[in-house]
């Protein structure tokens, strides 16, 4: 399990991900929100499925890439994850509440 999740804070950043990529796949299917990020707007707006799997590979590219990176500095990993988890909810709640 180590090998899987050196962090809880690693677990909280990709649970925040894998939640904004089922909301955000739902809502837009029921046409209740736009994709307001540019780089995955394209992705969205031709399918669901497509934007999940860009989506869901983006959030395995990283968590590899934090996994590895864990053996050799936890603490920075640790560190990243919550400010991205906090940028990540924080982004997210602007853009609902904020948005249009």
């Amino acid at each position: 399990m180590q090998a899987i999740a050196p962090t809880r804070s690693l677990l909280l950043l990709m649970g925040i991900g894998v939640l904004d990529l089922v909301v955000t796949a739902v809502l837009h299917a029921r046409g209740l929100i736009v994709e307001l990020n540019p780089f995955m707007r394209p992705f969205i707006d031709r399918s669901e499925w497509q934007f999940a799997i860009v989506k869901g590979a983006t959030l395995a590219v990283a968590w590899w890439a934090m996994a590895s990176y864990a053996k050799q500095n936890k603490a920075f990993v640790r560190n990243a994850c919550l400010t991205g988890s906090a940028a990540y909810v924080a982004i997210w709640l602007v853009g609902f509440f904020g948005g249009r």
